[in-house]
């Protein structure tokens, strides 16, 4: 039973537009693998390393004439090392949205499923991820410099919310009501939710130790393998964000259905 649960959430090709996922797969793979393949890209940060040393230990007045010692390849590879965590990030985001869709087509014609909201069409969905996208990135950069102390609040809060893109994306609210929805729709689900995303996170440790041993060989090879196991990761959070939602408002519509036939019958 603990096998099929676990093959179900890591199987990230078992939905029904399988090639849309896998080209979605290997461009973010892409993305990932040319931080590190660009040849305008430098990763070599011993010299700013140095400079922030240096600048915690120097006074006032000498911090004001020390320049940060940032190579233009630098800027190049932090640059493209945000893009492609973007990029995944949204991907893993549009793949939750897509597992929606496949559980209420695949389920929509079933008795037992009767009340369950009608999948939207590719089209609708690509319209409202695109709106995500733009979301997300506008609000992304504050975050990049975010502050340590937030860690825990965003641990503590992240499996209240993390379902709202799905809920966007199933088209069942808009983009701004979508959280506090899902917030309601979490009591419950709350600790259920933390030990699947632990799973996920300790599938993520594990390959990431992997490929970790790989480097010792061949660092191409540990590039592309990172690259490989954290796309995969993502899209599993994806995955498990869609099959999240679809459980809990699987759920909501029997409860519904049953109170219905109850005061009928009384």
């Amino acid at each position: 039973m603990i096998l099929k649960v676990l093959e179900r959430l890591f199987n990230i090709d078992d939905i029904d537009c399988k090639w849309g996922v896998r080209f979605m797969f290997l461009f973010c793979v892409l993305a990932r693998c040319a931080v590190f393949f660009n040849p305008y890209s430098d990763t070599d940060f011993s010299w700013l390393n140095g400079w922030m040393s240096n600048f915690e230990s120097a006074d006032q007045t000498t911090r004001l004439t020390m320049d940060v010692p940032m190579t233009s390849g630098n800027v190049v590879f932090l640059v493209t090392a945000f893009l492609a965590l973007f990029i995944t990030f949204t991907m893993g985001v549009l793949y939750s949205g897509l597992y929606v869709r496949y559980f209420r087509r695949k389920n929509s014609e079933k008795e037992d499923y009767e009340g369950i909201p009608k999948p939207l069409s590719y089209g609708k969905i690509l319209k409202k991820f695109g709106l995500l996208f733009l979301f997300y990135l506008a609000v992304s950069i504050p975050f990049v410099i975010i502050n340590s102390n937030m860690l825990l609040i965003f641990c503590i809060g992240f499996p209240l919310v993390f379902t709202a893109p799905a809920c966007y994306l199933s088209g069942d609210k808009g983009m701004f009501n979508s959280l506090p929805y899902v917030v309601r729709l979490t009591k419950g689900f709350y600790l259920a939710h933390i030990r699947s995303l632990v799973l996920v996170v300790l599938a993520f440790f594990f390959t990431d130790a992997i490929a970790g041993l790989v480097s010792y060989a061949s660092m191409t090879a540990f590039y592309i393998l990172s690259a490989a196991f954290s796309t995969w990761i993502t899209f599993t959070f994806g995955r498990y964000a869609g099959m999240a939602y679809c459980a809990m408002t699987d759920k909501k519509v029997r409860s519904t259905i049953n109170n219905e036939k109850e005061g009928k019958i009384g």
